[in-house]
């Protein structure tokens, strides 16, 4: 196997992390620190973004994107992440869902929307499928109406009218449209009654709720969703009532025809997060080798103490591990070879893992310093991390999909 990347892919990473460490990461912990969630979205790094042609990425160049496959996207988001986890994260979406504006929607409604999504270059995307009594257990098939979703859609002439609440929902209050998961069956399993709808952020009825002041990720908006009685035409169903489960993952919907994609299978679930994670977890091991490089402490730079030494190396390794991991099952995507869909899922546990190990032995090697707010973004990074093993997946439940049980 090659792993080597083109030219054009040194140049695209080299362009992204000249922006991310330049444009992105002297303001990241300015919006950070702001206390109101709301003013936390940073919309001139987005619209920057979007100018560079990283919002679109995903689309393919005879739709007006850049077409990038799954390792150069991968690069792009591990070096935003290297900047700040949120703001990777609200590209990350853009990658996960704008694909589906191409493939899944009908030529009217792909007309309509792609073309927004294209010509705005601050329109975003949210995937509305969590809510507050249907977390993880969502992406499981717990099969009985009562479980999981419990937002309904009803069909009223040429409309659905949809009720209920979605939460946690990334860019949820800033994204312009949501693919949105609900029950179109009140006394159906969630396996046959389960539909996604497209609702536009200015439907009738849907109003955004309370953006929750998190823990980290203060970039990226998490917002409550509410739907009272709200209207969208009936066309934007997508696909077939009742056959939206499992059809959740990157790049896909009811009406993905994966056959006619280069590799003609689903994309592995979870890698384009996972790269963003490991950008943050990256910048954890930079920050923590440079620092030791700069204290004295015994009349040497701590780097030279034999402790300290080991635990740097543990890093590197680690780190080293899962970059070679993320790009071996981007590769493998791209290429048809020995592929397998679930690595994504452990791609994205082993990087939270890691994430966790890494900001353990940072907080020792800083000591105190490491405990202060003091221009130092080592506190910031570990409530990103801890942030990661929530997002996108719990790691849990990465490792539960990712199990190898069939």
């Amino acid at each position: 196997m090659d792993f080597r990347l083109t030219e054009e892919q040194e140049m695209i990473r080299d362009t992204v992390k000249d922006f991310a460490q330049n444009e992105v990461k002297p303001v990241a912990m300015d919006y950070d620190a702001k206390t109101d969630p709301k003013e936390c979205v940073p919309w001139d790094l987005i619209k920057k973004a979007s100018e560079l042609g990283l919002r679109t990425a995903a689309i393919p160049e005879k739709f007006g994107g850049e077409g990038f496959d799954y390792p150069t996207l991968a690069l792009v988001l591990e070096e935003l992440g290297a900047a700040d986890q949120g703001f990777a994260t609200i590209l990350r979406g853009c990658y996960t869902e704008s694909p589906r504006l191409v493939g899944e929607l009908t030529p009217e409604l792909r007309d309509e929307w792609l073309t927004k999504f294209m010509e705005d270059d601050t329109f975003l995307l949210g995937l509305a499928r969590s809510e507050p009594d249907a977390g993880t257990d969502s992406h499981f098939l717990y099969d009985e109406p009562g479980a999981s979703i419990q937002t309904y859609a009803v069909k009223d002439g040429d409309e659905y009218v949809i009720n209920g609440t979605k939460h946690y929902i990334s860019c949820g209050g800033v994204a312009k449209l949501y693919f949105l998961y609900a029950r179109t069956d009140r006394k159906g399993p969630i396996s046959t009654s389960l539909s996604c709808f497209l609702v536009p952020g200015d439907a009738p009825g849907f109003k955004v709720g309370r953006f929750h002041n998190k823990l980290g990720r203060r970039l990226l908006a998490n917002a409550s969703l509410i739907f009272e009685d709200c209207r969208i035409p009936a066309k934007y169903l997508l696909g077939n009532e009742g056959e939206a489960w499992g059809t959740e993952g990157e790049w896909g919907g009811p009406q993905f025809d994966w056959s006619k994609t280069p590799q003609g299978v689903p994309p592995p679930f979870g890698l384009l997060g996972a790269a963003a994670n490991l950008g943050t977890v990256r910048s954890v091991y930079e920050e923590a080798l440079e620092y030791a490089k700069q204290r004295v402490q015994g009349g040497k730079p701590i780097i030279q103490h034999q402790h300290v030494a080991m635990k740097l190396a543990e890093m590197k390794m680690q780190y080293e591990a899962a970059h070679a991991y993320l790009m071996q099952s981007a590769w493998s995507y791209k290429e048809k070879y020995e592929y397998n869909p679930k690595c994504g899922m452990l791609v994205k546990a082993f990087v939270d893992h890691i994430g966790v190990n890494f900001v353990n032995i940072t907080c020792g090697i800083m000591g105190g310093y490491g405990t202060t707010d003091d221009d130092v973004p080592f506190g910031k990074h570990l409530r990103d991390v801890y942030c990661m093993l929530h997002g996108f997946a719990t790691t849990e439940m990465a490792l539960l999909n990712g199990a190898p049980v069939e």
